[in-house]
C-alpha cells in the first residue's frame, strides 16, 4: 500500500482540507414508502434491506426527498415480461441468471430471480458480457490488440474466449495471482520475471507465500523501490523547492518504513490517542486563537508524535549569515519571521540526520498552514462494488509546487522577534498531518493483516 503517511509526515508540506458539508436528509413519508414497496412486491423494511444488499445504499445515502424522487432514481420495476425480454436480448437463460446470483453471493442472502425488484439490477447481477466490443475496450485499456491479449492468456494456460462475463476477466487480470496478472504487474514496475525470482529468493520467499494479489503487489512495490519512486514523483517539485534532495527523502522514507513495519497494537493505540487529542483543535483556524494552555498542549502533542515516530527536530531562524536555534516552545509563540528563514533539521532517534529544509516567511504565512476545519476518526474500509465497465485504476497524488526557499547554514546569535507568529501554525499543522496520515495508514495496515 502506498504510504500516504510519508507525505503527511513532512510537517510543512500539505494541509488536509475541510470535510465536505453534510446535507440534511428529508425523510420519505412512511405510508407512501409502504405503498411504493408494495408495488415492487415487498414491504418498506424489505425494500430498505434490498437497496443495501444490491449496493444502492440506505435511503439516506440515496437522498431522495419523496417517493417520486426515489422511483425516478431506482428506475423501472422487474416484471415477468421485461425479465424474459432481458434474457432473450442478451442470450441468457434463467438458469444462468440463478447461477450468477449464487456466484455473486445474493443466493446466500435468500435472493432468487423472482426477488430481484429493479430492471437495473438485472444488468448489475449479470455484469457485462464478454463480447467483441468489450474485449476491444479491455485490450485498448491494456495497450494491446485483442490477439495479443488472447495470446498472453494462451501462453499462461487460459482461453480468453472461454469467459462469459467481463467481471471474471477483470478478476483474472487484477485480483488473482496467475501468469497473466503477473505479466501486467511486472510491466507496471518495469521488472522482468527473472528479476522478480531473484527478489523473491533474496527475501526467502516464493509466490506461494502470498495470500492475495494485493499482498504480492505491495511486496513488489516496496521491495523493488517502485513505491518510493512514485512517492518521489508526486512530491519532488515541492520538496526540492524547500531544499530536500531525493537521497534525503529516501532516508526519511526508509526510517518511516522501519518504524511502521514494527507497529504493534500499543503503537496503534497511542496513535489513536494522539488523534483524539487533536480533535479539540478542529474548530480553530490559526494557532494565534489558542491560549497559553492550548499552545502547551499543541507542543505536547508534537513531542508525543515525534517520540512515536522516533524522530527529533531542530529549528533555526536564519537571517543572512546568522542562525539561531529556537525551541519548539518558542516557535509556538512566534508570529512573524519577516525576511528570516525557518531552517528545520529532522533526525532519527539515534541522532542521524535524515533531512533538512528551509521555509521562507512567505511560505510559512501561506495558507497551506491553515489548520483543517475538521478532523475525523478513521472508519473501517468498506469494500466497494467493482466497476462494470473498467478495471480499477491506480491514482497518483499530486502536489502543487511552492515557492523556492533558500537554505542557509551559517551560525551566529540573533535576538528572537518579540511578536509571536503563524510559524506556530507549522506545529499544529504538522501534528495534524502526522496523526491523520499515520492513523489512516496504520488503520489500513492493521485491517489488511487481520484479514
Amino acid at each position: 500500500m502506498t504510504k500516504k503517511l510519508v507525505v503527511g509526515m513532512i510537517m510543512v508540506l500539505l494541509c488536509l482540507q475541510a470535510v465536505a458539508p453534510q446535507t440534511a436528509f428529508a425523510a420519505i413519508d412512511v405510508k407512501e414508502l409502504e405503498a411504493y414497496a408494495a408495488e415492487l412486491g415487498t414491504d418498506a423494511e424489505g425494500l430498505k434491506r434490498y437497496l443495501v444488499d444490491f449496493d444502492w445504499g440506505t435511503l439516506e445515502e440515496i437522498d431522495a426527498g419523496s417517493v417520486e424522487e426515489l422511483r425516478e432514481s431506482l428506475g423501472d420495476p422487474v416484471t415477468s415480461e421485461n425479465f424474459q425480454a432481458f434474457l432473450d436480448e442478451n442470450n441468457y437463460t434463467a438458469e444462468q441468471f440463478e447461477q450468477r446470483l449464487k456466484d455473486q453471493g445474493y443466493a446466500e442472502k435468500g435472493y432468487t430471480a423472482k426477488d430481484v425488484l429493479l430492471v437495473t439490477d438485472l444488468y448489475y447481477v449479470m455484469g457485462e458480457p464478454v463480447n467483441a466490443v468489450n474485449l476491444q475496450m479491455l485490450a485498448d485499456d491494456l495497450d494491446m490488440t485483442e490477439k495479443e491479449l488472447a495470446d498472453l492468456f494462451a501462453e499462461n494456460g487460459f482461453d480468453l474466449y472461454s469467459y462469459v462475463y467481463m467481471d471474471d476477466l477483470y478478476e483474472m487480470i487484477y485480483n488473482d495471482i496467475n501468469g497473466v496478472s503477473l505479466h501486467f504487474l511486472l510491466l507496471e514496475v518495469d521488472m522482468s520475471k527473472e528479476e522478480l525470482d531473484q527478489l523473491l529468493n533474496d527475501n526467502g520467499m516464493t509466490l506461494d507465500d502470498f495470500a492475495s494479489y494485493d499482498e504480492l503487489a505491495s511486496f513488489i512495490y516496496t521491495e523493488s523501490g517502485y513505491e518510493f519512486e512514485m512517492e518521489w514523483e508526486s512530491v519532488s517539485s515541492f520538496l526540492q523547492a524547500i531544499g530536500i534532495s531525493k537521497e534525503e527523502y529516501l532516508n526519511f522514507y526508509d526510517h518511516l518504513h522501519t518504524v511502521l513495519s514494527s507497529m504493534d497494537e500499543a503503537f496503534f493505540e497511542r496513535l489513536l490517542a494522539l488523534y483524539d487529542r487533536l480533535e479539540v483543535f478542529s474548530d480553530f483556524e490559526t494557532i494565534n486563537e489558542l491560549d497559553d494552555s492550548q499552545r502547551e498542549e499543541i507542543v505536547s502533542i508534537w513531542a508525543e508524535a515525534m517520540d512515536l515516530f522516533q524522530l527529533q527536530a531542530k529549528f533555526y531562524l536564519v537571517d543572512g549569515e546568522t542562525k539561531q536555534e529556537v525551541t519548539i516552545e518558542e516557535l509556538s509563540r512566534i508570529t512573524d519571521i519577516g525576511n528570516q528563514i525557518l531552517f528545520v533539521e529532522l533526525y532519527d532517534a539515534d541522532g542521524n540526520l535524515l533531512m533538512d529544509f528551509s521555509l521562507t516567511g512567505d511560505l510559512v504565512n501561506h495558507d497551506i498552514f491553515d489548520i483543517p476545519a475538521a478532523v475525523e476518526q478513521p472508519k473501517p474500509a468498506v469494500e466497494q462494488a467493482a466497476p462494470k465497465h473498467k478495471a480499477p485504476v491506480k491514482e497518483k497524488v499530486t502536489v502543487t509546487p511552492a515557492e523556492t526557499a533558500t537554505k542557509t547554514v551559517k551560525e551566529e546569535g540573533k535576538r528572537l522577534p518579540d511578536t509571536a507568529s503563524p510559524v506556530g501554525n507549522v506545529l499544529l499543522t504538522g501534528a495534524v498531518l502526522m496523526a491523520a496520515g499515520a492513523v489512516l495508514y496504520a488503520w489500513n495496515r492493521r485491517k489488511k493483516h487481520s484479514n
